[in-house]
């Protein structure tokens, strides 16, 4: 709490914080970092009234240390708290979490086979105690703490949450690998939406219970609940309720086990040729930078990465339409929706009912697998775990504060990076010498950095959380700020090109004409005639660039941190041979984007304004036509939104616009454009074999609007829009009450 460079990025009481009022009533609470949470005010008001909370976040999870050969494994105990902001804990430099210390790693070969088990489960608990032993000998006794903010608090350390995979929950519950770590619902029951079956397991009944069964009485509810004899490392600490603190994993629960491993799992078997069709669906989906094209679908995967799950969730939804029952698509999107708004970075109630009516939605219409025999029964574990998901929110925060890939990526610096420093034997001391002596290098940097004005520390090891290529070299580069998108080119465009270039390679058809008519609406003198007659060339070459970066605002509830995404106009290049031999042939790659074509109005809904149109040209005017500030960008038009999106899928469908049988296009400058977007197309009942990933944006002429690309994309196209049109039937009904108490 002491740090300085955490000055500013921490916080020492709770808050109620509210999205809107009404009738002068704060309404629809809005949670995000823990002390806007529930727990934080339950443990203040049993503590004085100078209490400061300090929220202890621990974290444990096993590690493979050798890559190729051998079998060594750590592993660690990982502290943090709530204190700090949850932006700062996800980033491993940061330095916002600590190594505890090692539990040790053993096969526990002299207990019998069937101890073994619970032996180790004993020694996970005895080693927490240990290292969590002050925090029980302090109690509720407070601390005296310099905090970064240079003052004096006394400080209460109380645990409040716990990050750890499924089978580390059950072993710190006490509970077998069949049960729910947090509530007491049967292993028959767990396939059932029933609050009264999800009640939480409390600490004192637990302990009880393992006390009467150390003893040998034997109690009932030892076998009820599926518990294991265990003496917790818990049991003494003081306001802690475990079974609360047990934290999602949502890589692991949601979208490897959920989602991948039984819904698509499930949706693809109700499918004739199942693996076959969704395989092809897959290789012809458009591309997109954020997503990983999968080339030869998805059942030929045999190692899957977080990456991977997400991409293959993105699109998954748009492979099934046309192909799989109405039921099983309402299903996917269900799960989907659950999942997409457990990634919120800042919740409220509104959004939080809207996430329990997906999970609703997923629990009603998931017989359709039993009724089409590709299950009989969804007692799976975590099918009910993520039931918590709303709960935890509202206790501990928006979930994106207690990820479990954090403490994987924690491995690197605190683990794995001290492992191959050593030499290999007796590693385990060699790792905590590593630490300590990194430690002591990392305070002495920190300190010089406060004593010497612009001193920069040059350490190893200290990873860059910038993605690589989330922002362009000042050099060589022009910044034009948009409200509020800013956007990046090349300072230098590195192609022209003649008019019939333009019109033959890039698909511009009328480019002369589009082009005059850009001038006259913008109120610009062309310089020389333009020739509009198709076909000729009297214009001077035009500079044109390869891509657009857009710089993406941030978002609360979906992005805390700008986004950048990149707009593609390239022509396709032949195939061609040289000296090395054949260079094969290099497709084009266009964007589909959000292009702002009229102003915001927020009383006919978050797409008023918005039009779908897919980039085939960016280029600069030539100077010898007329001065424009900005790139302009050539682009062809979709249809605008329908006022609804079609049923099941819950999608946008979109179409492309002619004109007198001609594509509709226009110019435009790039200041118009908002984002790119992805597209599904409408596949029908197979695919077309001649669609491919490169050409099926021009074969295919039907899409849907993809509204999982990215957590902003879902905000603004699935639950804004649904949110707005919930409102417009609530006025209807509200005018429908007063009309009837008229009558």
């Amino acid at each position: 709490m002491g740090n300085p460079a955490f000055n500013e990025k921490q916080e020492y009481a709770p808050r109620r914080e509210f999205r809107e009022m009404k009738n002068g009533i704060p309404c629809n609470r809005q949670y995000s970092e823990m002390w806007t949470a529930n727990w934080w005010w339950n443990v203040q008001d049993k503590l004085p009234e100078d209490a400061t909370v300090a929220p202890i976040i621990l974290a444990s999870d096993e590690t493979q240390l050798s890559t190729f050969s051998g079998d060594k494994k750590a592993w660690p105990v990982y502290l943090s708290i709530g204190n700090i902001e949850k932006a700062v804990r996800r980033k491993p430099s940061s330095r916002a979490w600590v190594l505890l210390g090692y539990i040790p790693v053993s096969g526990l070969d002299c207990y019998s086979e069937d101890r073994r088990s619970d032996a180790g489960c004993q020694l996970f608990h005895d080693c927490i105690k240990k290292m969590i032993q002050p925090l029980i000998d302090k109690g509720l006794a407070p601390t005296e703490m310099a905090c970064s903010d240079g003052f004096i608090r006394s400080v209460y350390a109380l645990l409040a949450a716990y990050i750890a995979d499924y089978p580390e929950q059950c072993r710190i519950a006490c509970c077998k690998r069949n049960s729910c770590p947090q509530c007491t619902i049967t292993p028959k029951k767990r396939g059932c939406l029933e609050p009264a079956n999800s009640i939480y397991r409390e600490p004192v009944d637990i302990v009880d219970t393992l006390a009467k069964q150390s003893q040998g009485y034997n109690p009932s509810k030892f076998k009820t609940l599926n518990m294991l004899p265990i003496n917790p490392f818990w049991k003494d600490l003081p306001l802690c309720h475990i079974f609360e603190c047990m934290t999602p994993d949502l890589l692991h629960q949601m979208h490897k086990g959920v989602f991948a491993d039984h819904v698509s799992s499930w949706a693809k078997k109700s499918i004739a040729n199942g693996d076959e069709e969704i395989d092809a669906r897959f290789r012809t989906m458009p591309p997109h930078p954020t997503l990983r094209h999968f080339k030869k679908g998805i059942s030929k995967v045999t190692q899957w990465t977080g990456g991977e799950y997400r991409s293959m969730a993105k699109v998954f939804l748009g492979t099934l339409g046309g192909a799989a029952d109405a039921r099983v698509i309402r299903v996917v999107r269900a799960a989907e929706d659950y999942m997409y708004y457990s990634h919120f970075e800042s919740h409220c109630e509104e959004s939080l009912e809207a996430m329990e009516a997906a999970w609703k939605t997923f629990h009603a219409e998931k017989e359709v697998f039993v009724e089409l025999r590709v299950r009989n029964q969804f007692n799976i574990s975590k099918v009910h775990n993520v039931l918590h998901y709303p709960q935890n929110i509202r206790s501990r925060g928006t979930l994106d504060g207690f990820n479990s890939e954090t403490t994987e990526r924690l491995h690197i610096d605190l683990a794995k990076a001290g492992y191959r420093a050593s030499n290999k034997r007796r590693y385990i001391v060699q790792m905590t010498q590593w630490l300590q002596r990194q430690e002591a290098v990392q305070r002495f940097a920190s300190y010089l950095q406060w004593a010497i004005p612009g001193y920069i520390a040059e350490l190893s090891g200290v990873a860059n959380d910038e993605d690589e290529d989330s922002s362009d070299s000042a050099d060589g580069s022009e910044e034009a700020e948009l409200h509020p998108v800013k956007y990046t080119v090349a300072r230098r465009p590195p192609l022209r090109a003649s008019v019939t270039s333009i019109e033959n390679d890039y698909q511009a058809d009328w480019f002369t004409w589009y082009l005059d008519e850009f001038l006259t609406n913008h109120g610009l003198a062309s310089k020389i005639p333009i020739n509009i007659q198709h076909g000729l060339n009297t214009l001077p070459p035009f500079p044109l660039y390869k891509q657009l970066r857009l710089q993406l605002p941030p978002i609360p509830e979906a992005a805390s941190e700008s986004l950048t995404d990149v707009v593609h106009a390239t022509k396709r290049i032949d195939a061609f041979w040289t000296e090395k031999g054949l260079v094969k042939e290099i497709p084009a790659k266009t964007s589909v984007v959000l292009v702002r074509v009229m102003g915001i109005d927020p009383s006919k809904g978050p797409l008023h304004g918005i039009q779908v149109a897919r980039v085939r040209l960016l280029f600069r005017l030539p100077s010898e036509i007329a001065s424009f500030h900005h790139p302009l960008a050539y682009v062809q038009w979709f249809k605008p939104f329908q006022k609804d999106p079609v049923k099941d899928l819950n999608l946008f469908k979109l179409s492309y616009s002619f004109r007198q049988h001609y594509p509709h296009c226009s110019i435009i400058p790039v200041t118009q454009i908002i984002q790119t977007c992805h597209l599904y197309p409408a596949y029908g009942r197979t695919v077309d074999a001649t669609w491919t990933s490169d050409n099926i944006l021009d074969k295919c002429s039907t899409f849907y609007l993809n509204v999982y690309l990215r957590h902003r994309d879902f905000l603004q196209f699935r639950h804004r829009n649904s949110m707005f049109i919930k409102s417009k039937e609530d006025e209807v009904i509200e005018f429908q009450r007063k009309r009837a108490r008229r009558a």
